[in-house]
């Protein structure tokens, strides 16, 4: 399918809940490399494309922009910069969870410690639920 188009800002935490993810957790090398063919390949990124790296306070967004000042490298892999790692705590040898929306072209990198958070906050709500009241 073609890109719906990029997302207003404001709204890359909002995606429809109709959106087609892609979900892969991938290690960071010491250049803050990612091997994730599946995930490149379902946003057709290719070597040279262009990309704005957007640091949000839980997650890092990557998203293909025309005037981008990131590139997609010769080997294809995600890159995240040393800017964007540092305030999550990323660090070499970690691992990420990527997960990706083909349809506006776009990733969210997550540190593991928000998928830690998610889970717990999905079984605590879960709990409640079961909660005879």
């Amino acid at each position: 399918s073609q890109p719906v188009g990029p997302l207003p800002l404001a709204d890359l935490s909002q995606l429809p809940r109709d959106a087609s993810m892609l979900y892969d957790i991938g290690r960071v090398d010491s250049a803050g490399r990612i091997t994730s063919n599946d995930i490149i390949n379902a946003l057709h990124w290719k070597p040279g494309s262009r990309l704005d790296v957007i640091l949000t306070p839980r997650n890092i967004v990557i998203r293909a922009a025309p005037h981008g000042l990131y590139f997609v490298p010769r080997r294809l892999r995600i890159i995240i910069p040393s800017h964007a790692r540092r305030p999550h705590g990323i660090k070499p040898g970690d691992h990420v969870l990527i997960a990706a929306a083909p349809e506006y072209d776009l990733m969210i990198v997550y540190p593991l410690s928000s998928l830690d958070e998610m889970i717990s906050r999905y079984h605590s709500a879960e709990s409640e639920a079961e909660t005879p009241q």
